[in-house]
């Protein structure tokens, strides 16, 4: 008869039980009405821009703003009418300086207006109209892509599809995603001493509750859907009977009892003659020993212990992190606490005990026998004691397993780059990126906001160097990253701004506080010179966001050149004049360094050569993902 031949290791089981659930997941097609909690199993693209023009907010008149600057009530401007432009048509005039356009809320902007008055501050008469208040660029216009553009992603693969995503897919006209099916889970328990919660409770009986905190915990991660389906008995005929249909119910199988190396633990003999696989029957932890975990073709089975806080701590620390783990789901659920006196524990296993954490962040175990369900109802989470140690001293830390959701893993603020976003959805699934711009990124490092930044900043003829001179201390270090192209972009061939300026082509600009931006002004002043009135070129108050919101801006005739990187310019089959290289660098924490998610950021970062066919215009240098300082 088989015992426990070889105990293994919590991690091990771990990594074991997150193989094989990752192997049962299917992956189906949901209507995005019927997909909030579960998890995206695609990078979902927006097909257009949102707006999908520039549209007017207001019913008024479209103007280019320096034909009413001035304009008050005392000092009207009197403009020309040139047409109208309802919803739901495409302009076909262009306006000038001297003109305006009647627009209804909604309707698309005409070429060459960039601003419109409201009707309430104008007074129509006959062809014309008298304006009685100046318009700042941009003012009363939602531009094309400002809230989401052509191939943002709106989903990445592996995110948790939330209301918000919803409503974001559905404005962009998405109906169906694929998403990764949630685990169907039967749960029993044995044992002819085991009865359910409805029964009398007859001497030497006990309630079935095993059941009832399996199915809540389980469904409490919203990607398992569980059933609980009775109590066998101590029969192998019943056990044989009604496993052998539970194994093609069910994806993922739940029993607890019958699990212990005693003569009448019938499970799991019962599991290998219909044909599991027992990847491992003991675990070296206390409680929770006796788990045993097979694999069949198409399902898995756990075999649980009989005792209640016995298979909850497997449940919680084994089991819930393997099945979220398998989803792509990493949690930050683990951190360290002092303990307020000696702790005694063997050596050989991890011991996991309930614990409560104090005002001042101390944790205070709560002791009692496995059997007791008392102690989780009070518990913040579990003390975990290795297995190498006879006893933690008073004051000493120790690992802290928190029992609720954990944060984000990865905090992104900074320059917008398409591949450091690849970099960090290749290290993290549940990351969270704000494109600020360069300077915005160094502030939020500042401050301690974010976990990376991404900069590309010149200064003295060198990128990114002189942050290293800014402050005496640092709580963040300076990584190499990569270089990359940038240029102007156009469908004619646009080399200058020269040219911009003497052919009057519509321009759109980058983001102040953008390192993008700081170039662009470099370079005007370069070519025109210092004196010269930035506002001359048109369009250079039109700011989009990122470098696609310019490439798709240009590529669809909405202006007739910006500046990106000659990675979109390619991928839009767009003309590039090469302005120059640049240093794209990254700010990371030393805190977030030292963590999981910041070791496989790093080694992410480090691996980016793997993707240079991917990416025209970049170099990766030997030296990527190296700290500078």
């Amino acid at each position: 008869m088989k015992v426990f031949h070889r105990l293994v290791d919590p991690a091990v089981a771990r990594r074991i039980i997150k193989r094989e659930a990752s192997r049962v997941i299917k992956v189906e097609r949901r209507g995005i009405g019927e997909a909030q909690g579960y998890i995206a199993r695609e990078n979902i693209f927006s097909k257009r821009d949102i707006p999908p023009f520039d549209r007017s907010e207001v019913d008024g008149y479209a103007v280019y703003h320096r034909s009413v600057e001035g304009a008050d009530e005392d000092s009207p401007v009197t403009l020309n009418i040139t047409g109208e432009v309802k919803v739901g048509m495409k302009p076909n005039m262009e306006i000038k300086e001297g003109d305006a356009a009647y627009i209804s809320t909604g309707a698309m902007i005409p070429r060459g207006a960039d601003s419109v008055v409201m009707v309430e501050d104008t007074k129509r008469e006959g062809d014309k109209v008298s304006v009685y208040r100046s318009a700042r660029p941009g003012e009363n216009i939602a531009h094309a892509g400002s809230d989401f553009f052509t191939g943002e992603v709106l989903c990445p693969e592996g995110s948790i599809i939330s209301p918000e995503t919803i409503a974001l897919l559905a404005s962009a006209g998405i109906q169906n995603v694929s998403v990764a099916a949630k685990l169907k889970a039967g749960i029993f328990s044995t044992g002819n001493e085991v009865v359910p919660p409805s029964s009398e409770l007859g001497e030497g009986m006990i309630y079935d509750s095993n059941s009832y905190l399996f199915k809540a915990t389980l469904e409490s991660t919203g990607l398992v859907e569980g059933h609980i389906l009775g109590i066998i008995p101590d029969s192998e005929d019943e056990m044989l009977e009604k496993i052998s249909s539970y194994i093609r119910r069910y994806n993922v199988i739940f029993s607890s009892g019958s699990t212990s190396a005693g003569f009448h633990d019938l499970l799991y003999r019962v599991v290998e003659k219909l044909g599991g696989n027992i990847l491992f029957h003991g675990i070296a932890m206390k409680p929770g020993k006796p788990t045993f975990f097979a694999s069949f073709r198409d399902s898995v089975f756990f075999g649980m212990p009989g005792f209640p806080l016995s298979s909850a701590s497997v449940l919680r620390y084994i089991i819930i992190p393997s099945i979220l783990g398998a989803y792509g789901i990493n949690e930050r659920n683990e951190r360290y606490v002092k303990i307020p006196f000696r702790m005694n524990t063997e050596r050989g296993k991890t011991t996991v005990i309930p614990a409560i954490i104090g005002r001042k962040g101390a944790a205070y175990p709560i002791y009692g026998e496995s059997g007791s369900i008392s102690r989780l109802y009070y518990a913040d989470g579990f003390i975990v004691l290795g297995s190498r140690k006879t006893f933690y001293d008073s004051g000493e830390k120790v690992k802290f397993f928190e029992m609720r959701r954990g944060r984000k893993e990865l905090l992104f603020i900074g320059s917008n780059d398409p591949l450091i976003e690849r970099v960090i959805y290749d290290s993290s699934r549940n990351p969270k990126i704000i494109n600020s711009g360069s300077w915005g990124g160094l502030e939020a490092m500042d401050t301690g906001e974010a976990d990376v930044a991404g900069i590309h900043l010149l200064k003295d003829g060198m990128y990114n160097r002189f942050v290293l001179e800014r402050k005496e201390e640092r709580d963040y270090y300076l990584v190499r990253g990569f270089s990359r192209t940038q240029g102007i972009i156009s469908r004619e061939g646009i080399d200058s701004f020269k040219e911009i300026v003497r052919r009057n082509l519509l321009f759109v600009n980058r983001n102040k506080g953008s390192g993008t931006r700081d170039l662009i002004d470099f370079e005007i002043r370069k070519e025109l010179g210092e004196d010269f009135e930035m506002e001359n070129i048109r369009g250079y108050l039109w700011e989009a966001k990122s470098h696609a919101a310019v490439a798709h801006a240009v590529s669809q005739g909405r202006a007739d050149v910006g500046v990106s990187i000659k990675f979109y310019a390619e991928k839009l089959g767009l003309k590039f004049h090469k302005i120059r290289d640049e240093e794209y660098d990254v700010l990371v924490s030393k805190e977030f360094m030292n963590t999981e998610t910041g070791k496989r950021f790093i080694h992410s970062l480090k691996g980016a050569g793997k993707y240079g066919s991917e990416f025209p215009g970049y170099r990766i240098p030997p030296e990527c993902g190296e700290i500078i300082g």
